[in-house]
């Protein structure tokens, strides 16, 4: 098993939806041989949903909405349907007309947006760090999120979106501080090994 694959199999229901859904995506967007117009069109779906809740947009649902998410009787989105469409849509923002991989397993946020500067932290990107522990709301965080997301994608960083998938449940249900010390760790982390980004693109979605 390749680190990536266990990188995968770690992930909660919403995670595991996540990857396999992005990763098929990026395969079929990114292939040597062939670039698959449904795919492209799906991205560009997408793009549309970011910023609107779940159900808002319907021809995204099928890469958004899981039958493990609710259960019957259920008319609020869960917060797995929040998260999943957060995910997914902020993928489709960073993917955006960048020919390297975006998604990549093992890339937390917090290390993803350190990595964005080799030296000292510029204020813009700590800025934006730190706004995202001052989110009331789940739509303030989600707001907040896709500001990170135009940094890395302008940065060329990968985000790993299953792992932020879960961390987004975990932030609904209360772990909050949990999710924010996860997000800092990857931060302030300074080490040499860490300025490099030698993790292998994702070969497989998760089982």
């Amino acid at each position: 098993m390749t680190t990536t694959e266990a990188d995968a199999t770690k992930l909660g229901v919403a995670g595991r939806f996540v990857d396999g859904k992005v990763h098929d995506l990026q395969r079929r967007l990114l292939s040597d041989n062939y670039r698959d117009p449904a795919a492209v069109a799906a991205l560009a779906r997408l793009r549309r949903g970011a910023g609107k809740r779940p159900g808002e947009v319907l021809d995204v649902l099928e890469y958004t909405v899981s039958d493990t998410f609710f259960t019957h009787g259920e008319t609020a989105a869960t917060h797995q349907e929040n998260a999943a469409h957060l995910a997914v849509t902020l993928y489709a923002l960073h993917q955006q007309s960048r020919a390297e991989r975006m998604y990549r397993r093992g890339a937390d946020l917090g290390t993803a947006l350190r990595l964005l500067n080799s030296g000292p932290v510029p204020d813009p990107i700590l800025r934006r760090f730190r706004m995202l522990g001052t989110a009331d709301s789940f739509d303030e965080l989600s707001h907040h999120l896709r500001g990170v997301v135009q940094l890395l994608r302008a940065g060329s960083r990968p985000l790993d979106y299953g792992l932020l998938a879960d961390q987004l449940v975990a932030w609904q249900d209360g772990r909050r501080s949990r999710v924010q010390l996860a997000w800092a760790r990857g931060f302030h982390r300074t080490r040499r090994t860490e300025r490099g980004d030698t993790t292998p693109d994702p070969d497989s979605p998760a089982t």
